[in-house]
């Protein structure tokens, strides 16, 4: 039986390089997180990375503010002197 698996999409930081065979482990939202084994690296950039283990396939953007540009309030950066 072939089961979809779970997409798991968030804002992150991986703490050591993503590796086929190895647990992942990654900072997002104020805490550290560890996956299962990843199984694929499917893509990697400098700003994201696209890798699976068997339960989930992970989207782990690491751009600063992804999510100002879905917001629906307007959003405004600071500068603080």
């Amino acid at each position: 039986m072939n089961e979809k698996k779970k997409e798991v999409t968030l804002c992150g930081c991986p703490i050591r390089p993503i590796t086929v065979g190895k647990a992942a482990i990654y900072a997002a939202g104020g805490h550290i997180h560890r996956t299962s084994r990843v199984v694929a690296v499917h893509e990697q950039t400098e700003d994201m990375v696209h890798f699976e283990t068997n339960a989930a396939h992970y989207h782990l953007s690491m751009s600063p503010f992804p999510q100002a540009a879905a917001s629906l309030f307007p959003v405004t950066l600071a500068v603080c002197a």
